[in-house]
C-alpha cells in the first residue's frame, strides 16, 4: 500500500492534469447526454379542506329545530360518524381509483388527446416495442382484465398491474392533522397532464366521500319515495271509493249500505294516516341526505406547473463531472503506484 502526502498527491494530479481533464470532460459530456435524454417530470398540487364532524353537527341541529315545526324527528341521526378524513388518502391508492384514472382522457401541453395509460405507456398495446411489455411474461401478455362485480375479485392484466404500480408512485395524498387540509399531488411527464390528473384525483375523492356518506340516506330516500307513491295511490283510491259510494247511495238508507260506508271510511282513514306518516318520513329522509352531504372547500386548485421538478440537469452534470474527477484521481494514483503493471503481471 502506498502512502502519499498531500503534497505528493497534488503533484501527481498536476502532472496528470491532461488525463484528469479528459476524465472530467468525458463524464461531464456523458452527464449532459443523460440529462437531455431523461424525461422531464412535473408536479401539480391541489389542496382541499373537508368538513369536520363538529361543524356538521351544528348544521344538523339547526335543521332538526326547523323540522320540529313539521313534526319530523331527526334526533336519531345526530352524531353518526362516516369515513374519517385521515382515511381519505387511502382512497387514492385503491385499485378502483387506479382503474378509473387509467381510462381518463387528458390533453397534453402539445395538444395531444390521450388517456393516462397511453401517456405513461405509449406503446403498451404494441407487444415488443414497450419496455413494460418486454419485461412481462409472454404467455399472459394478452390477458384481458376481469371487470369487478359485487363480491368478486379484480383480475388485472400485466399492463394494468405495471401501470397501477407506476401510478401509486406518481399520485400522493397527505392529511395535515393540525389544520385538517388534504394535499393531493400528481407527478407526470407533462405539465398539463399533471394538473389534469391532480384535478381528477380531487374530484374522485370528493365524489367518493360524498357517495359514501350519503349512500344510506339516499337508499332510505328512494325507499320512502316508492312507499309514498304507493300510499298516495291507496289514499286516492280509498277517497274516490268513498265519494263514489256516497253519490250512488245518497238517498238509500239501509243497514248494509251503512256498514259498507263505514268500512270504506275506515280504509280511507287508514290510508290517510299511512300517507301522512310516510310523507313525514320522506321529508326526514330528504333532510338526512342534505345533512350527510359533506362540504369540501378548495383551498388551492390544481395548477399547470411552469417548471419541471426533474431532472435537475445542472446538478446531474456536476455529479457526473465529480464522478469523473474521482475516477481520474484514482487512475492517476493507480498509475503512480504501478498497480496496472502489477495486475498485468499477475494475470500473465
Amino acid at each position: 500500500m502506498v502512502n502519499l502526502s498531500s503534497t505528493e498527491l497534488i503533484r501527481t494530479v498536476w502532472r496528470g492534469r491532461s488525463r484528469l481533464a479528459l476524465f472530467v470532460g468525458s463524464f461531464a459530456a456523458l452527464g449532459v447526454v443523460v440529462a437531455l435524454l431523461t424525461p422531464s417530470e412535473y408536479v401539480s398540487e391541489a389542496r382541499i379542506m373537508p368538513e369536520m364532524n363538529s361543524g356538521s353537527g351544528d348544521v344538523f341541529r339547526r335543521l332538526a329545530s326547523v323540522a320540529g315545526f313539521s313534526g319530523i324527528d331527526l334526533s336519531d341521526a345526530e352524531g353518526l360518524d362516516a369515513v374519517r378524513p385521515d382515511l381519505y388518502p387511502n382512497v387514492l391508492q385503491s385499485t378502483p381509483f387506479i382503474l378509473f384514472l387509467l381510462d381518463q382522457p387528458i390533453v397534453t401541453s402539445t395538444g395531444d388527446k390521450l388517456t393516462v395509460a397511453q401517456l405513461l405507456d405509449p406503446d403498451g398495446d404494441k407487444p415488443g416495442f414497450s419496455l413494460l411489455n418486454w419485461l412481462r411474461p409472454h404467455p399472459n401478455a394478452t390477458a384481458v382484465s376481469t371487470p369487478a362485480g359485487p363480491n368478486k375479485p379484480v383480475q388485472l392484466t400485466f399492463r394494468q398491474q405495471q401501470l397501477a404500480e407506476e401510478i401509486e408512485k406518481r399520485i400522493a395524498a397527505r392529511l395535515d392533522t393540525r389544520s385538517g387540509v388534504i394535499s393531493i399531488s400528481a407527478r407526470m411527464p407533462d405539465a398539463s397532464a399533471a394538473a389534469t390528473v391532480a384535478q381528477q384525483a380531487m374530484n374522485y375523492l370528493t365524489q367518493y366521500v360524498t357517495s359514501y356518506r350519503t349512500e344510506k340516506a339516499r337508499q332510505d330516500l328512494h325507499f320512502y319515495s316508492q312507499r309514498l307513491n304507493e300510499a298516495r295511490r291507496r289514499y286516492q283510491t280509498a277517497q274516490y271509493n268513498v265519494f263514489h259510494y256516497n253519490d250512488q247511495h245518497k238517498y238509500l238508507v239501509v243497514q248494509a249500505a251503512t256498514m259498507d260506508r263505514q268500512r270504506m271510511e275506515a280504509e280511507l282513514t287508514i290510508a290517510q294516516t299511512v300517507y301522512t306518516e310516510l310523507s313525514r318520513q320522506y321529508e326526514q329522509a330528504r333532510l338526512k341526505v342534505q345533512e350527510r352531504t359533506p362540504v369540501f372547500k378548495v383551498l388551492e386548485p390544481a395548477k399547470i406547473p411552469l417548471l419541471r421538478v426533474s431532472p435537475k440537469r445542472a446538478t446531474l452534470v456536476l455529479i457526473y463531472a465529480l464522478v469523473g474527477l474521482l475516477l481520474g484521481i484514482g487512475y492517476l494514483l493507480a498509475r503512480q503506484a504501478d498497480v496496472i503493471s502489477k495486475l498485468r503481471a499477475i494475470v500473465a
